[in-house]
């Protein structure tokens, strides 16, 4: 993991022991991935917001850092075509967008 990554994972670990959430009660690589997650805000600019959830516990991450927020997570759509609920779309070249975690094409702007 590089500094940026390491950083963020603190950050994370320690907003959510703040929340009473045991470090022995999750593995964050299972979450979500902490790498594509510290590349995606260095390079994402600041306007960047992720949202996660962990152990019911909502969390934005930005630039500027990690906070709890009270929001509920907007409901995810499901994948038109398996019907798993979708967190992400994958674009990994211009004309292929492929749903996460499901990893089935679907149309880019299904999140939006």
């Amino acid at each position: 993991m590089t500094a940026t990554t390491d950083s963020l994972v603190v950050d994370i670990v320690r907003t959510l022991e703040k929340e009473g959430i045991p470090r022995e009660s999750y593995q964050l690589g299972r979450e979500f991935d902490p790498e594509a997650l510290a590349r995606l805000l260095e390079t994402g600019g600041d306007a960047v917001e992720v949202r996660l959830e962990i152990h019911d516990v909502s969390l934005v991450v930005t630039k500027q850092g990690v906070w709890v927020t009270d929001e509920d997570p907007p409901a995810r759509p499901e994948c038109p075509h398996c019907e798993l609920p979708v967190s992400a779309v994958v674009q990994l070249v211009p004309e292929c967008h492929n749903a996460y975690p499901c990893g089935c094409r679907v149309s880019g702007d299904l999140l939006e």
